[in-house]
């Protein structure tokens, strides 16, 4: 059932009090980082990045302190807690829960983010991402997507959301019309969605539509335009979602029927600052169809260029107390006035179930996606020769994985070495001397924001030369991050295992199924991949 927020007669008498900067601050959700613990004061809402819980909680209780109206707690759960928050459950991917293919599962991750977020203070996150991850060079969607066809990404993407929602959790879907169609980077740039009209309704804009149906709260559109529905402007430039009417009241509001909140993706992004002046983004953001911005420099030169606006005519009073009368009405919906402390014998999230939980998913999440000669599962001795090859960008980022990786081997053979970004001349000459038994080469890059490439690249990427993948010593690769490298090295890869991101147990358990010792065998579901 679409969810829809009803406006109140309360918040319309405390939007009537609010000056213009009090009204600007309910429609904006800063974060900590930029604002800064020493200078809170109240706004619409707040993101937190990764803190110590101590601090954590002491900035969120100061928040609510100085708020006359509560603010929403904000973070970015994209898949379970503890990719945002210290010492959370930690998860693997939303592409690795996707493989592990049980909606029952995806409502308990969502379920206990929800728990373990909740209580610390949360109530808001931005998540799930209901992309599809349609290119495999996508520089933002890839294993943050739940796949590539819209009835798998809108079966585990609805599937997390409800189990946030039910549990006391606000979930945004983004990012509206739908990334992961191009390569082009919306931090950096405006990606053009590259779908007629039919196509869109046939497959992001179906995903989006399902999850409005299904209840979802609040949407992010994206820093992205989709000229099937848009026009563009005198330059022959069509505009990005965030500052698009036909895109978000037009499409998102009227045809769609989505009655949540909409709030911007970050504006200080290059995908809508490149496209226009920074302040007008903010002030045609709102204008246009955005109920709240996210990450404004909520500073004094931020006030005084939206008030120059408003004397302008380009942001109206009215405008302002239409988007803050919704957040107002929205927090009243939601709960955000009723005081309910914890009270004592209240059940403290198990965390030893949660973790448990974690162990399912990512086992379930490991897949063959390649094995051309039936490499796999590949009976290790105590007297095998292994060589662990890591091929990935920035791998210096990752020394306990690989120390893990390499202590996991050797608990199934006898000799285990490392080599990092060893060289393609080396590689020839240790796999055509056949001197180990078998190669386990860790491959891939990792997305990281305004990475502009997700593929293996740069001098690291050179080691996939010289051909030491075909000279007979077998090679096992294993794609801990990106998803797609098998897309790439069709030739060169025969035998590939993908497990969408890493947690404690994941190198334990990728080993136990390598070697066959797993209860389960390998996952050859390829939901993200055929």
């Amino acid at each position: 059932m679409k969810y829809r927020i009803i406006v109140t007669d309360r918040a319309k008498r405390i939007v009537e009090e609010m000056d213009f900067r009090r009204l600007l601050k309910q429609v904006c959700c800063p974060t900590l980082g930029h604002v800064g613990a020493e200078r809170l004061e109240e706004f619409g809402a707040m993101f937190f990045h990764p803190m110590d819980r101590a601090e954590l909680q002491q900035a969120i209780r100061r928040l609510k302190e100085v708020s006359e109206v509560p603010p929403f707690i904000v973070s970015d759960m994209e898949c379970g807690p503890g990719n945002m928050i210290r010492g959370a459950t930690k998860f693997t991917s939303m592409m690795g829960l996707s493989q592990a293919n049980s909606e029952e599962l995806a409502y308990e991750v969502g379920r206990i983010a929800a728990a373990e977020a909740g209580e610390i203070g949360f109530n808001w996150t931005f998540s799930p991402v209901a992309d599809m991850a349609s290119d495999a060079d996508s520089p933002v969607v890839s294993t943050r997507s739940a796949g590539h066809t819209p009835e798998q990404v809108a079966k585990i993407a609805g599937a997390y959301m409800s189990g946030l929602q039910a549990h006391g959790m606000m979930a945004t879907i983004k990012h509206f019309p739908g990334d992961g169609f191009t390569s082009w980077d919306q931090h950096l740039t405006t990606p053009n969605l590259p779908l007629d009209a039919t196509s869109w309704r046939n497959g992001p804009g179906r995903v989006f539509q399902e999850l409005i149906d299904r209840g979802a709260m609040a949407v992010m559109p994206g820093h992205i335009a989709l000229p099937a529905f848009d026009e563009p402007d005198a330059r022959g430039l069509y505009p990005p979602a965030t500052v698009s009417s036909k895109l978000l009241l037009d499409l998102l509001r009227q045809e769609m029927g989505f009655e949540g909140l909409i709030v911007s993706d970050a504006i200080n992004m290059g995908g809508v600052v490149g496209y226009m002046n920074y302040y007008d983004a903010c002030a045609a953001a709102l204008t246009n169809g955005c109920d709240m911005l996210l990450f404004p420099q909520m500073d004094e030169r931020f006030y005084a260029e939206m008030e120059r606006r408003h004397r302008e005519g380009s942001l109206t009073l009215a405008t302002l107390r239409d988007r803050a009368s919704l957040i107002v009405s929205l927090k009243e919906q939601f709960g955000l006035f009723e005081t309910s402390p914890a009270k004592e014998g209240d059940a403290m999230p198990d965390k030893a179930a949660h973790a448990a939980v974690a162990e399912t998913v990512s086992e379930r999440s490991i897949t063959v996606v390649r094995d051309r000669e039936g490499l796999l599962p590949y009976r290790f001795t105590p007297a095998t020769k292994v060589l662990h090859v890591v091929i990935v960008n920035h791998h210096d980022r990752y020394g306990e994985l690989w120390e893990r990786m390499k202590r996991e081997i050797g608990k199934y053979a006898g000799t285990v070495d490392q080599w990092l970004d060893p060289g393609p001349d080396a590689l020839f000459q240790i796999a055509a001397d056949h001197a180990y038994d078998v190669i386990v080469c860790s491959i891939g890059s990792r997305l990281s924001y305004g990475l502009n490439v997700v593929r293996l690249h740069d001098e690291v990427a050179r080691n996939m030369m010289g051909g030491w993948t075909k000279l007979g010593t077998p090679v096992i690769f294993v794609a801990h991050f990106h998803p797609f490298v098998h897309k790439e090295y069709a030739a060169s890869i025969d035998t590939i295992v993908n497990t969408y991101g890493d947690i404690d147990c994941t190198a334990e358990q990728l080993l136990k199924a390598i070697a066959g010792a797993g209860e389960r065998p390998l996952n050859a579901r390829l939901f993200a991949h055929d």
